[in-house]
Formats: C-alpha cells, sequence, structure tokens
C-alpha cells in the first residue's frame, strides 16, 4: 500500500469518526432539550404536628412538593383519587389555612412549598373525608388512595399517601357510628 492510499484510508476513517461524533452530539443535545422540558417534582402526604414556640401543639395534614427540575413549576391544584377503573372518584383539595400555601403556586428550581389541612380549623376533616369521599376503610379500597398533583402544563404527578394517615382514616372509620 502506497503513501497515498494510507492517507486516503485515514481520511474515510476519520470522516466515519467525525460523522459519529457529529450523531452522537446531537443526539445528546436533543435528550438534554427535552429533559429540561420536562417537569420534575417530588412530593409527599402524611399527617404532621405543629410543635415549639409556645403555643399548643397542631396536628395537621401535610402534603409538601418539591421542585427538582430546572425549569419553575405552578402547582395549579390538588386533588385526590380512589379506587379503579369505572369506579374511580376524583375530589378536589381546597386549602387557604393561615400555615398553608395556596394554589395556584410557582416553584422554582429546588423550592419547597406545604400545602396544610389544619384539624384546629377544620375539626372534622377527617371524618367528612372518610364519610363523603372515602366511604370504605376496607385496605383494598384504601390501597388505591392517592393524591394528585396538577400542573400548569398539564403534567399529574400521583403520589402515596403515608401509611400513618391511612390507618389514621381507618381509625376515623372504626369510630363513626354505623349506618
Amino acid at each position: 500500500m502506497t503513501v497515498d492510499q494510507k492517507i486516503q484510508v485515514w481520511n474515510a476513517v476519520g470522516t466515519w469518526v467525525a460523522g459519529i461524533a457529529t450523531f452522537g452530539a446531537v443526539f445528546v443535545s436533543l435528550y438534554l432539550a427535552r429533559a429540561a422540558g420536562r417537569v420534575k417534582i417530588s412530593a409527599t402526604v402524611g399527617l404532621r404536628q405543629i410543635v415549639g414556640r409556645g403555643v399548643p401543639t397542631e396536628d395537621l395534614l401535610q402534603i409538601a412538593v418539591t421542585n427538582l427540575g430546572e425549569r419553575p413549576v405552578t402547582v395549579s391544584n390538588i386533588g385526590w383519587v380512589i379506587g379503579k377503573r369505572s369506579k374511580r372518584r376524583y375530589a378536589l383539595q381546597l386549602f387557604g389555612d393561615r400555615m398553608s400555601a395556596d394554589v395556584p403556586y410557582t416553584l422554582t428550581h429546588g423550592q419547597r412549598a406545604t400545602f396544610n389541612v389544619l384539624f384546629s380549623s377544620r375539626p372534622d376533616w377527617m371524618q367528612d373525608f372518610m364519610t363523603n369521599y372515602v366511604k370504605s376503610a376496607e385496605r383494598t379500597v384504601l390501597r388505591t388512595l392517592t393524591a394528585e398533583i396538577y400542573t400548569s402544563v398539564g403534567q399529574t404527578v400521583r403520589v402515596k399517601p403515608e401509611q400513618l394517615f391511612l390507618e389514621k382514616l381507618a381509625q376515623v372509620q372504626a369510630a363513626l357510628p354505623p349506618t
């Protein structure tokens, strides 16, 4: 093989390597652009207590939402869903207590909002939630209960409530008079 032929072979190899590298760069840039556009939020749903500052301990239901993505996210509503398939039911949760964020709420990267239902201002919330919405403390029914966080861009994030909240709902159901 002559020097000219070797140069032509290496020229062809270089062209192929450059083409593969260009394809990889385009693929990675498209992936990153698409990932940056996605809403990424993390959330928890559970019972909490407020303590300190010389005030009595206060029980509450807390839905905490954190924006993990790079783009701002607006939480437009928070609700509940229970049941499966044709027996699925939906409800919206209202907020507005003095220690709660209200919807709509915009979260920037890394920001967290807590949506609270204070039982001191709504003492019958658990009983009302159980009798008017959940309606059954059976494990199979309670296992389907999820909170839904609705965003302004149409994405919905479902979050399973913590076990302590589900157990408390079952206790409330057991304490209610039979119908």
